[in-house]
């Protein structure tokens, strides 16, 4: 039978140290942190009677609770390499009472499993550490006996079992702090549900915006101009039998507006969903898209398979609005467009070198972008600090 090599080399390897070190230092922790809570709970009880000081001891040792988790997450993510998201805390609204709020933390599921934890952690891992520390004691014990043969097989077996008891006690340990110190099935579902929510949100407020641009475009742009083109196509129909000359100037003139009404028509259209998109994918339409642009834009794409057509549209969209600001509110020299995969994720990067200062106001351009990205799942940032550059990136999990 062989030894597994992890169990022989258990003494001195570095996972086992920082198994004990961890341990350690949450025995120590926790014991001040195990005290500090019974007392100030047991305050807290004893003065309930006083209206508002039993709540404010309440409130210390909630919070200090929340303070402690914080520290426990750290010390499990430095030795046992695990990190553990904190779960979300109670938010009351600011509008509420002191005692409202307290009430508040009082009664969140989140902050009791704080609670909880430190209660609950001292005797399991001073029961890990007296495991540990009997082993030990038998290995030395074992070794330094009268029985030769007896004792020699005891500090043999002491000596491989103790590593094995300091990592059990260290992953219990971890385990406790995952439980606890980490969100609750029904909490991540509870946040899942509040992110698909305000997702869902932005995804209709940015269809309400990009539906009042076509409007105003429409109203404001193309009718305009194809009432204008009836008016010239009308006179010089009244012109045409006693004014030729005139008539053939006002349909040439009308002529002129139809073609400026046809671009604007198509420059509306691509602004919706150019079809370049769907026949050539991101390459082709993005060299469309900057071919008329006075700025010079470094474009490259790089990518093993198109993306699915919501988020090729998604990341289009970005670089259009993007250039759209560099071209009329930059100033920039020059200008670049960076498209790429990679873990599962859509990057796509606008740099410029212009002044900066560009901003995600409220009901603005890129404050759009963002609700787009959003909606997808994605992330978008903007960085753009006076003087610049500009940098515009958003990031799109890709379907598979």
């Amino acid at each position: 039978m062989t030894i597994p090599r992890a169990i022989l080399l258990g003494p001195v390897s570095p996972r086992t140290w920082r198994a004990v070190a961890s341990l350690v230092a949450s025995l120590v922790t926790g014991t001040v942190f195990f005290f500090v809570l019974i007392f100030a709970l047991l305050v807290s009880g004893a003065f309930s009677w006083i209206v508002g000081l039993g709540m404010l001891v309440l409130s210390f040792t909630l919070r200090l609770a929340a303070r402690m988790g914080g520290l426990d997450r750290r010390r499990v993510r430095r030795f046992g390499g695990v990190s553990i998201e904190p779960a979300p805390l109670p938010e009351p609204a600011p509008d509420l009472s002191f005692r409202q709020r307290q009430k508040a933390w009082a009664q969140s599921p989140a902050v009791r499993r704080l609670v909880l934890y430190q209660i609950v952690r001292p005797p399991v891992v001073a029961a890990s550490l007296t495991a540990t520390a009997f082993a030990v004691v038998g290995m030395v014990s074992g070794f330094g006996g009268h029985h030769a043969a007896a004792g020699v097989l005891l500090g043999v077996a002491c000596l491989f079992g103790w590593p094995l008891l300091a990592r059990l006690g260290a992953a219990i340990d971890v385990s406790l702090a995952r439980w606890l110190l980490g969100p609750s099935r029904s909490g991540q579902l509870s946040a899942e549900v509040q992110r698909l929510g305000a997702a869902r949100t932005l995804a209709v407020e940015s269809a309400e915006s990009e539906r009042r641009r076509i409007e105003r475009d429409l109203h404001d742009g193309l009718q305009p101009k194809l009432v204008s083109l009836a008016l010239e196509l009308g006179l010089a129909k009244a012109r045409f039998e006693r004014d030729p000359g005139a008539a053939k100037s006002l349909i040439e003139r009308a002529h002129d507006e139809a073609k400026t009404a046809i671009e604007d028509l198509r420059s509306l259209v691509r602004g919706i969903h150019p079809s370049v998109l769907d026949e050539r994918g991101l390459d082709a339409a993005l060299s469309a898209l900057i071919a008329s642009c006075p700025v010079p834009v470094h474009v490259e794409v790089t990518l093993s398979r198109r993306p699915d057509p919501t988020r090729e549209a998604v990341a289009y969209f970005v670089v259009a609005e993007a250039i759209t600001n560099v071209t009329k509110h930059s100033g920039a020299a020059k200008a670049s467009v960076i498209i790429n995969e990679g873990g599962g994720l859509l990057r796509v990067l606008v740099e410029d070198d212009g002044r900066g200062g560009a901003r995600t106001d409220p009901g603005g351009g890129l404050a759009g972008l963002g609700a787009r990205v959003a909606a997808i799942d994605g992330t978008f940032t903007v960085t753009s600090p006076p003087g610049g550059p500009t940098h515009i990136e958003a990031v799109i999990p890709c379907a598979r």
